[in-house]
C-alpha cells in the first residue's frame, strides 16, 4: 500500500541453463566487423530452437541521406504501438570510423548501441522493451559517408485494436482512429491500493468518446465509467479495483489522432506501518515454484509480508510496474529473478519467460530501477555471465551481487528446471543470520576458484541500507 513504509528491493535473479548443469546459455553474436560496439542479437536462432513463433517482423523503413551531411544530428523514433519490444534490422551503417556514430536507445533512451565504421551485412538490433526504439545519426563537421538503412522491425505483441495495447502509468500513448464509429482498445494494470484512475484523452477537432472497465473490454453500453462530451474528454474514477482495465478510444464523430493518458494514483492517508516487499520473476524452463516457496519463506522469515510472483512474464516492464506503483520512499523490497542468461559484450541479458521471451538487458534493468521512490534498492543476480548486473547498477546506490562474471556460466544444483549452486549458499547464509553482503561473501567462498564450475561472482555494495542485517 502507498503509504509509509521501508522498501528495500533486492534482486536476485538467477539464471539456469537449457543443459542439466550449466545456467543460461543464449547465443550472441556481432556484427560482420567484429566491433564490441555493436552486438547483434541472435534471437531468430534461439526461436528456431524453441519453436517460438510469436514474433512479427514487418518492412518498415528508415534511412539517412546517402551520403549524410556534416554538422547533422537526428533521432528517428520507430513505435509499434502496443508491441512488448521491439528491434531493427539494418541493411547496412557505414560512417567515418570514430567521428560519425549511428545510436540505438531503447523507450527510455538508455543507450543499446553506439556504432560507427562499415557494418556492410548489417544486422539486427538489441531488444529495446515496449512500444518504442530510437535511432539517431550525430555526425562531425568533417568527411562524410553513406550512413544507414533500416529495412524491417521485429516485434513482440502490438497489432492495434483488441487489447494488446499496453498502457504504462502516467505515460501519454498516441495513435489514431480512421472514421466514426472506429475503436481501439488497451490495457493497463492496476494494483490492489489504488484510489484514483484519471484518464485525459485529447483528439484535435474530431470527437472521441472514452470507455473502461475492469476485467473486460467495454462496450458502449457496458461499462465501468465512460466519458462522452464533445470533443475529448476527461474522466476521474475513485477506487478502480485491482486488476486489468481495459480503456476504449471510440470515434463519435471524425478521423484522426490522438493522445490517451491514464494516471492511476495509489494510497494516500499516511500513516501505515513500514512493509517489506518481494518479488519474484522467474521463467519456468529455469526455476521452479519449489524453489520460489523455499527463497519465499526465506524473506517471510526476515520480515516481508507483501509479494509479488511473476512467472513467464510477457512484459516484464507492465510487471514491474506494479512493483513501483505499490512502493514508496521508505519501503524495503526484495527481487528474485530466475531466467536463461547470456552477454552482449556491454550488458548481460536474461529471458524471463519460458522459450526465451521477454529479455531484458542489465542496463534497462537499471533504467527501471532508477525510477522507483525507494534508495533501498538491491540486486543479487545468478547467470551465466552476469557480471554486468552488478556493474550497471554502480553509481546508482544499489546493492547488486552476481553469481558469475561477465565470462563465466553459473551452474545448478541438480537438474534444471530447479535451483542455481550461487542463490542456494546465498540463501541458506540468509537463513543463518548473515546479512546480504555477508551471503554474498558466504556463496562465493563455497563455489570452486578453478576448473570447469568457477562462477566468479561478482558484487556492487553502495546501498546505504543493510538488506537483512
Amino acid at each position: 500500500m502507498k503509504r509509509v513504509r521501508t522498501l528495500s528491493i533486492l534482486i536476485l535473479l538467477s539464471m539456469l541453463a537449457m543443459t542439466v548443469s550449466v545456467i543460461g546459455v543464449m547465443p550472441v553474436s556481432a556484427m560482420d566487423t567484429g566491433s564490441t560496439n555493436l552486438a547483434l542479437d541472435t534471437w531468430n536462432e534461439q526461436s528456431t530452437m524453441f519453436g517460438i513463433d510469436a514474433f512479427t517482423t514487418e518492412s518498415y523503413v528508415v534511412q539517412s541521406a546517402h551520403p549524410y551531411t556534416n554538422n547533422f544530428d537526428y533521432t528517428w523514433t520507430i513505435t509499434k504501438s502496443g508491441a512488448t519490444q521491439i528491434r531493427v534490422h539494418f541493411t547496412k551503417i557505414d560512417t567515418e570510423r570514430n567521428y560519425d556514430f549511428v545510436y540505438v536507445y531503447n523507450y527510455a533512451n538508455a543507450q543499446l548501441h553506439k556504432l560507427s565504421g562499415l557494418y556492410s551485412s548489417g544486422g539486427w538490433s538489441a531488444w529495446s522493451y515496449g512500444e518504442t526504439i530510437k535511432v539517431r545519426l550525430d555526425t562531425d563537421y568533417s568527411v562524410t559517408d553513406w550512413g544507414f538503412a533500416i529495412d524491417q522491425i521485429e516485434y513482440e505483441g502490438g497489432g492495434g485494436g483488441g487489447g494488446d495495447n499496453v498502457l504504462q502509468n502516467g505515460v501519454t500513448a498516441t495513435s489514431s482512429l480512421s472514421a466514426t464509429g472506429a475503436t481501439e482498445m488497451w490495457t493497463i494494470q492496476v494494483a490492489a491500493d489504488a484510489t484514483n484512475m484519471y484518464s485525459v484523452l485529447t483528439c484535435g477537432s474530431a470527437d472521441f468518446d472514452l470507455y473502461g472497465r475492469l476485467g473486460a473490454a467495454p462496450t458502449t453500453s457496458t461499462y465501468d465509467w465512460r466519458g462522452y462530451t464533445s470533443g475529448g474528454e476527461e474522466v476521474s474514477f475513485s477506487s478502480p479495483g485491482a486488476g486489468t482495465w481495459y480503456i476504449m478510444v471510440r470515434s463519435y464523430s471524425g478521423s484522426g489522432s490522438y493522445a490517451l493518458t491514464v494516471t492511476i494514483t495509489y494510497g494516500g492517508g499516511g500513516g501505515g506501518e513500514a512493509e517489506k516487499i518481494g518479488v519474484f520473476f522467474w521463467a519456468s524452463d529455469a526455476g521452479t515454484q519449489t524453489v520460489i516457496n523455499e527463497y519465499k519463506t526465506v524473506l517471510q522469515n526476515e520480515g516481508y509480508t507483501k509479494f509479488f510472483e511473476f512467472r513467464d512474464t510477457t512484459n516484464f516492464y507492465s510487471d514491474f510496474q506494479q512493483v513501483a506503483s505499490y512502493e514508496d520512499s521508505d519501503d524495503i523490497v526484495f527481487f528474485y529473478l530466475f531466467g536463461h542468461g547470456n552477454n552482449d559484450g556491454s550488458h548481460s541479458l536474461t529471458a524471463f519467460r519460458t522459450g526465451g521471451y521477454s529479455v531484458v538487458y542489465s542496463n534497462t534493468f537499471r533504467s527501471y530501477c532508477d525510477t522507483l521512490d525507494s534508495s533501498k534498492v538491491g540486486l543479487v543476480i545468478s547467470s551465466c555471465y552476469s557480471g554486468d548486473w552488478a556493474d550497471d547498477m554502480l553509481g546508482g546506490g544499489y546493492f547488486a551481487a552476481s553469481s558469475s562474471d561477465e565470462s563465466h556460466s553459473s551452474w545448478s544444483v541438480g537438474a534444471l528446471p530447479g535451483e542455481e549452486r550461487f542463490a542456494n549458499y546465498f540463501f541458506n547464509a540468509v537463513s543463518s543470520g548473515y546479512s546480504a553482503y555477508n551471503a554474498y561473501l558466504y556463496a562465493k567462498g563455497q563455489l570452486p576458484t578453478t576448473g570447469t564450475y568457477v562462477q566468479n561472482p561478482k558484487v556492487c555494495n553502495q546501498c546505504s541500507y543493510s538488506f537483512f542485517a
